[in-house]
């Protein structure tokens, strides 16, 4: 185990003791307070506390979404437990889901640039940094409301103080999951992701490089004209290898390099393991393609379509509309192939003007169409 491991593992052994002490204190102090008597009570007291976990939980990415809303930021994903926002893949409105996706409980949220600035930095270190802020707030304004409702004595009263007291406790112990350890899963934490944006040298050069390349993606700009150098920037850094080799895939497609996009599909499909299943149907739909149209194996296609049907089977945007004729295609199916590729086209040709993604799906759609 490193060195940093350690530390990181120790302190928040010393934290998780302080607080869980604490919290047995204020436990006891609170016992007669909490309403208990009966099962009634004790029903709503429990449907309480799981309420206020959530309120906590969403405040905490609310946190983040409003900032990055007010950074000029465009909105993408928001997740708090069962609750789902996202921007519809196919026509750009936001869609309200239930989540099931385990991974993605403790919550997330996800606004993105959409224009390149000498600024974008700081600005998305401003979105990292308001959830921990968000949380430490409602630590403070729990705590407060839960002390001036101590001495009323009705019911509704203890009920009230027992959310805020719950909500003020899940958000200090997300101050200390999003503040303490490097890594989330996947994910940095909101503390190490700050430091990275902020600190300087290489590690800052490479995510002001993932965001430009962001920033140009959601510009709606020709994928060919996207800047290599970055996304081998970008690609240096374990953590963010995926994501170049996604741009990159991308732009080899539009350019018509069919063997670079097999070359690059194939780190795609080697993606850890802790990825949660949403993300990771988006970086395997193009793997899956480049299986059924660039290298025509209708066997590897099939057996990466198994692995991503749940999550896209009923989805019917551009991309998967494309992944699906290409399936067709390769499995023989030439009819019904042509039929979701035609689909497609009739879709785009409603649109008056095409950004890159839209041109990148007109050529390859009117290829499977054929």
């Amino acid at each position: 185990m490193k060195k940093e491991q350690v530390i990181q593992l120790a302190t928040g052994l010393a934290a998780g003791a302080f607080f869980g002490y604490a919290g047995m204190q204020l436990g006891r102090v609170l016992g007669d307070f909490i309403p208990a008597d009966g099962p009634i009570q004790k029903l709503m007291t429990v449907s309480i506390a799981l309420i206020a976990t959530w309120f906590a939980l969403a405040f905490h990415e609310l946190a983040h979404l409003l900032t990055g809303l007010a950074q000029g930021f465009r909105f993408q994903l928001f997740v708090a437990g069962f609750l789902g926002l996202r921007r519809h893949p196919g026509n750009d409105s936001i869609q309200v889901y239930f989540n099931t996706d385990m991974q993605l409980f403790g919550g997330v949220a996800a606004t993105l640039p959409s224009t390149q600035s000498t600024d974008l930095t700081q600005r998305f270190a401003r979105v990292v940094a308001a959830g921990p802020l968000g949380s430490l707030l409602l630590v403070f304004l729990g705590a407060l409301a839960t002390w001036s409702l101590l001495g009323e004595p009705s019911l509704t009263a203890r009920y009230l103080a027992c959310f805020f007291l719950i909500s003020a406790v899940v958000s200090g112990a997300l101050l200390l999951a999003t503040t303490l350890p490097r890594r989330t899963g996947m994910f940095f934490t909101d503390r190490a992701r700050y430091f990275r944006l902020v600190s300087g040298g290489k590690t800052a050069e490479i995510e002001r490089a993932m965001l430009a390349l962001t920033a140009f993606f959601q510009a709606g700009k020709p994928f060919e004209e996207i800047d290599l150098a970055l996304i081998e920037l970008v690609r240096e850094d374990p953590d963010y290898a995926v994501y170049a080799d996604f741009f990159a895939f991308q732009h080899h497609l539009a350019t018509g390099d069919n063997d670079a996009a097999v070359r690059v599909a194939e780190r795609l499909g080697r993606l850890s393991g802790n990825m949660p299943s949403a993300f990771r149907a988006e970086f395997w739909k193009e793997v899956c393609f480049a299986a059924a149209y660039l290298r025509q194996d209708a066997a590897a296609a099939n057996e990466w379509w198994a692995k991503i049907e749940r999550q896209l089977t009923k989805r019917s945007d551009l991309a998967v509309l494309r992944l699906k004729a290409a399936l067709l295609r390769v499995n023989g199916e030439h009819a019904e192939a042509k039929r979701l590729a035609t689909q497609g086209l009739g879709r785009l040709a409603q649109k008056a003007v095409w950004n890159g993604s839209e041109q990148l799906e007109f050529r390859l759609l009117g290829a499977l169409a054929q």
